[in-house]
């Protein structure tokens, strides 16, 4: 009965019990008039003899699971089974006391006698033969009574239990029923129990929970299908180790600010794991979570979907402020919920009212006795509640539009479509076979189908240069297309773009290209806000960033011939003085290396270690550029592209790919095709105010960062003359060249066009030996440097070639091989 325990509302997707012992988490506890004091763990608190305490929290919150274990550890200290499971009782004098683990039904006889009570329970639990021995110990005052489930009604039952068997520990499980005369633990603690609840969870705790969760489930999944029949269908398996996945739903778990706070939840927690586990891929299919979080919260047949959806978006449109969400009063709570449930009498609408504040659907901010006004504090579930209102609109379109301009209403705009493209009784019927799909419908309508002669003429030009170089998203300003809704292109874009990831990129593909278009548009668009850019670039990188489908990447044309390298007006000693290099033609990449690239790379040489940060959701995603990598690394992946372009005989004779020299990242930076002028900026001369990814930048108006690093090319106005984008900010660079190296007489003006600037010492393929000494120079600045270092010119930063950090990437060239 105690080794695994159901973990509530699970076992209708599939999962029924899992190893206590595997799952369970230690948590502390902290009295509750005492919330400040320092937690303890319920084994800590219940090792004195004759301890009483009510453990008090909401529903989903773990209680049960927690007086579980606890009961777990009592009983393996007396069988010795499971082995280490009685750990937790280390400090525990002996004897030991006897686990009595009784659930209370929510409906029981007042009156009921406390030894039928128990003799029930175990017979109910098959530990019939048993019931002597647990009476014996009861009166012995040598058990612990767990006690799950207490409520109003069956709490004065516990009293009597506690009265008839004195001696014993006591602890219960109960929730805080905010609308009882008396809750069930103010009554036990005047009954001499010691009120408590969990202190708050923390990310630590909610990592441990994944692992052991995930663990448990991929056991579990070896087991089952060693089962199953050869063929049979089985969950779809994630690459990677155990260890891997974990890294990566850990990340995945962060990305969706809704998601991220519900499972803090262990309940929810537990049933995201589940979900992500059996395909259900997060952050995207978070709307299945919450679908399943509210029915295993609700408890009984009908969910509280429809009955409570009215309410809710009643709700989401009085909030301003997610941080303080709206309240309403009972009287209008009371007609929203017979707007949801139009059958319902009085006593049915205040049924429903308590079982939403019991299970902590609503929440009374104030704590009223009564509640006389009432809130939903999960801002996901209010949201997904809301978008099932907004769902069942008989004109989808014309209801969401007011809506649609607004960012903090496109997640529930987003769940509402996914609804009406999953959920069949929220469908509009379709007349005709090749009637167009509503969600298709919805999408095209809230972006605008395609300008065909616009589309036409772009196309045109696009045929007159049909190269890879220089791949920039079209200047033409965002635009909405025939029939769009009236909302702006680019809130119309990244709503669009939300909607296809939660329903299914690959659904309507028409639909995705085209919304990939607006994204490259927006991004490349000076007069989009900088967030909004920055939030295209992500979604882009979600959906599929067509500039990096192709292995070659985007790349600029650099012409040969002389450029001044460093400045003679510089402020540090590295970059003077101003000297004249020569260089042979090469191309550089348009972006540094993004993780979609790097990617592939990986996919490729799977023996290969995965970079730091690299399941961390401030830098995974596939548009931003790849971090914490090494030196080594980033030669790596450059010789790897050598040898597949090569194979693909797309690389030109006599060139290889490679990490550039520091003169010709300067010259890509910092001279052009035309202008042969030395600019201290990609851009010119003078410092522009968010030009760049750098310090200030990311600097909200509350002054918190709002980014880290960010999608490639998301700061069009710092681009180069040769069109080379995120030269300064976003990441330092790796260069080939290392800090004793510096430039020679002989490969200035007059010397051989075709001798490179400087040498990289030994192999290129990677360094061994005494180069592990020499350190490598990094160009560019950072999305966390001040604007003293972020100059086209500073060279100051050099570091070993095993050095890595969450703000140092690359990028490559295609040009002749260094000279050994």
């Amino acid at each position: 009965m105690l080794r695994s325990a159901p973990i509530a509302g699970l076992a209708a997707f599939g999962i029924g019990h899992l190893p206590l012992t595997e799952i369970y988490v230690e948590r502390g506890v902290v009295p509750v008039r005492d919330s400040a004091g320092s937690p303890q763990t319920l084994a800590d608190l219940a090792r004195i003899p004759r301890a009483r305490l009510a453990l008090e929290g909401g529903a989903g919150s773990g209680k049960s699971t927690a007086v579980r274990r606890l009961a777990l550890a009592c009983a393996a200290a007396v069988t010795g089974e499971p082995e280490g499971a009685a750990a937790p009782l280390v400090d525990w004098s002996l004897p030991i006391p006897l686990p009595v683990v009784i659930e209370m039904p929510p409906q029981i006889d007042p009156g009921a006698d406390p030894s039928s009570v128990i003799e029930a329970q175990l017979h109910a639990n098959d530990l019939a033969t048993h019931a002597g021995m647990a009476l014996q110990a009861l009166h012995a005052g040598e058990a612990l009574v767990v006690v799950d489930g207490v409520t109003p009604h069956n709490a004065p039952v516990v009293t009597q239990i506690v009265a008839a068997f004195p001696a014993n520990r006591y602890v219960c499980a109960c929730r805080p029923y905010a609308t009882a005369d008396l809750p069930p633990g103010r009554l036990l603690h005047a009954h001499g129990f010691q009120l408590v609840h969990f202190a708050p969870l923390e990310r630590a705790h909610v990592d441990e929970m994944v692992a052991r969760l995930l663990t448990a489930l991929s056991r579990r999944r070896v087991v089952r299908d060693q089962a199953v029949q050869v063929g049979a269908p089985t969950a779809p398996q994630r690459g990677g180790s155990i260890a891997e996945q974990i890294a990566d739903l850990q990340g995945r778990l962060l990305i969706d600010d809704g998601l991220r706070a519900l499972t803090f939840e262990p309940l929810a927690l537990a049933i995201a794991v589940v979900a992500d586990a059996d395909g259900q891929t997060l952050p995207a299919a978070r709307a299945v979570v919450y679908q399943r979080a509210l029915a295993a919260l609700w408890g009984e047949a009908a969910p509280p979907v429809a009955v409570l959806a009215p309410l809710a978006l009643a709700l989401q449109r009085a909030t301003d402020d997610d941080a303080h969400p709206a309240t309403l009063t009972r009287p209008i709570v009371e007609r929203l919920v017979r707007d949801g449930a139009p059958d319902a009498d009085d006593a049915q609408v205040a049924a429903i009212i308590e079982r939403a504040l019991d299970v902590g659907l609503l929440v009374d901010p104030e704590r009223d006795t009564p509640p006389q006004a009432y809130t939903m504090p999960q801002r996901a579930l209010r949201m997904f509640l809301a978008a099932h209102a907004l769902a069942r609109a008989a004109d989808f379109e014309a209801t969401i539009a007011p809506y649609v301009d607004t960012p903090t209403w496109h997640e529930t705009l987003t769940l509402a479509l996914w609804l009406r493209t999953s959920d069949p009784s929220l469908q509009p019927s379709r007349h005709a076979e090749k009637e167009e799909d509503a969600g298709a419908a919805t999408l095209w309508h809230l972006i605008g189908r395609p300008d065909r002669n616009r589309d036409a003429g772009d196309a045109g030009a696009a045929k007159k240069k049909p190269s890879r170089q220089s791949a920039k998203p079209a200047r033409h300003a965002l635009r909405p297309g025939a029939s769009a809704s009236t909302a702006r292109p680019e809130q119309a874009a990244l709503l669009a773009a939300s909607c296809l990831e939660a329903i299914d990129p690959q659904r309507y593909p028409d639909v995705l290209r085209e919304v990939q278009q607006r994204l490259l548009t927006m991004i490349a668009d000076l007069t989009v806000a900088v967030e909004d850019r920055v939030r295209a670039g992500l979604m882009l990188g979600r959906l599929g960033d067509p500039r990096f489908a192709d292995p070659l990447p985007p790349l600029a044309q650099i012409d040969a011939g002389v450029f001044v390298f460093g400045a003679n007006d510089a402020p540090y000693d590295e970059e003077r003085p101003a000297q004249r290099i020569d260089l042979p033609s090469y191309q550089i990449g348009v972006y540094p290396v993004t993780n979609a690239e790097y990617a592939r790379f990986l996919a490729a040489r799977p023996g290969h270690p995965k970079p730091h940060y690299w399941y961390d959701p401030r830098f995974n995603n596939p548009a931003q550029p790849v971090v914490g990598v090494t030196w080594h690394d980033a030669v790596a992946y450059a010789a790897w592209l050598t040898r597949t372009l090569a194979a693909e005989g797309r690389l030109p004779a006599g060139m290889v790919v490679r990490l550039p020299l520091e003169t010709e990242w300067e010259k890509a930076a910092t001279w052009g095709p035309r202008a042969r002028v030395k600019r201290r900026f990609p851009w010119g001369d003078h410092w522009i105010a968010g030009i760049a990814n750098v310090a200030e930048t990311r600097a909200g108006p509350d002054g918190r960062s709002r980014w880290a690093t960010t999608p490639v090319g998301c700061f069009p106005g710092s681009v180069s003359p040769y069109g080379v984008h995120d030269l300064i900010g976003n990441v330092w660079e790796w260069t080939a060249s290392s800090i004793d190296a510096p430039p020679r007489r002989s490969d200035m003006a007059g010397g051989a066009r075709t001798t490179l600037s400087e040498r990289l010492h030994g192999d290129p393929s990677g360094a061994t030996g005494s180069e592990k000494r020499r350190h490598y120079i990094l160009r560019g600045s950072s999305f966390n440097s001040t604007t003293a270092h972020a100059r086209a010119t500073y060279r100051g930063s050099h570091l070993p070639p095993d050095y890595w950090r969450y703000n140092i990437g690359f990028r490559i060239v295609i040009a002749r091989p260094i000279a050994d």
